[in-house]
């Protein structure tokens, strides 16, 4: 079966944010070229990158007051003063007393609705499965009678999978936060067990946030239960020409090409493909360089990139969009996933 792997690489700027309305006609817009890239008569799955949806959480409450800020100091300085009281309340309330934690739990539910309306309404329009990058909020639940509410107040990196009539399939939340920027912040890694994969009609897929990509277990882990395609958003804070920050032996892109996802796909047998979105330029003071791809799994352990990656976009800091057309086996019923 033939069907369209798609990594939006994506160059969101801090205008994007000013509303929720403003961020959905930049995703529409990066939607379009996406699917302006393929035959949508195949399967199509369209991948954004990690924390697409990480500003949402505040900067539409307060972005006359940091559009003219630079860094992310100065957004805090406006802002957190006149907060204070609120945050402090937010921070009782849910027994949350890290200041971004509260922060991003005051309009967690606001942020989540305009990302999955977002997300879901695109899916939808396009008829394609599409995995809306990730956001930081509580696992959130809805039911008729008390509403949306949470389910407890840990913030998580978490991404959406949509399916082509607009349903969520599956909220898959990041495992392993990279240092230093989510660790530092009051967010929390989940546990092994929230990764289960799941069976769409392109095949079964598993979802690995950034560095969750990067730990061979998890990979293990997902071909264990019969993944066929890994999705793998991500937001690497590094210059990509550059020594590694946590070994200069390193050059950053060797690490993500030569000895990530794509690599660690390599022999298994059931894993057959990888798609990494990143996300890329700068936003405040917060800084990102990435190529997206995709890529294959050849079947022989340490096949080089040139062999793996089937599409990679032309530049580390440019929004472009990474397709590719592929083969893959659909899984029959009785093949599901058990945990």
């Amino acid at each position: 079966m033939k069907i369209n792997l798609v990594a939006v690489q994506a160059r969101p700027e801090l205008d994007d944010y000013a509303s929720f309305e403003a961020f959905r006609r930049k995703m529409a817009d990066l939607m379009r070229q996406a699917c302006a890239s393929v035959d949508l008569g195949h399967p199509t799955l369209v991948a954004y990158p990690e924390a697409i949806g990480l500003y949402l959480s505040f900067v539409p409450y307060h972005y006359e007051q940091i559009r003219t800020c630079r860094t992310l100091n100065q957004a805090a300085l406006r802002v957190l003063p006149r907060l204070a009281p609120r945050l402090l309340q937010v921070a009782w309330r849910h027994r949350r007393l890290h200041p971004f934690a509260a922060l991003f739990l005051q309009h967690a539910l606001e942020a989540e609705q305009a990302y999955t309306e977002t997300f879901s309404g695109l899916a939808k329009e396009y008829g394609v499965y599409l995995l809306g990058g990730s956001l930081y909020v509580p696992p959130i639940e809805e039911e008729v009678l008390k509403g949306r509410y949470f389910l407890s107040r840990r913030i998580h990196n978490t991404a959406y999978l949509f399916a082509p009539n607009g349903l969520c399939l599956r909220r898959v939340p990041k495992v392993n936060l990279a240092p230093p920027t989510e660790t530092g912040t009051g967010f929390h890694g989940a546990a092994k067990s929230e990764l289960v994969p799941i069976d769409t009609a392109l095949g079964r897929v598993g979802i690995l946030i950034c560095y969750d990509g990067f730990h061979r277990s998890l990979v293990e882990h997902y071909d264990a239960l019969g993944a066929q395609i890994i999705l793998q958003p991500s937001y690497n804070e590094h210059p990509w020409d550059a020594p590694n920050f946590q070994d200069p032996s390193y050059v950053e892109s060797e690490i993500w090409l030569e000895h990530g996802l794509a690599s660690l796909i390599q022999g298994r047998e059931n894993i057959r493909y990888a798609v990494n979105p990143m996300i890329v330029g700068k936003i405040l003071s917060m800084e990102a360089e990435g190529k997206s791809t995709v890529s294959r799994n050849t079947g022989r352990l340490g096949a080089p990139p040139e062999e793996t990656i089937v599409a990679i976009a032309g530049s580390p800091t440019a929004e472009e969009i990474v397709a590719a057309a592929v083969d893959i086996e659909p899984v029959r019923p009785a093949e599901r996933a058990t945990v």
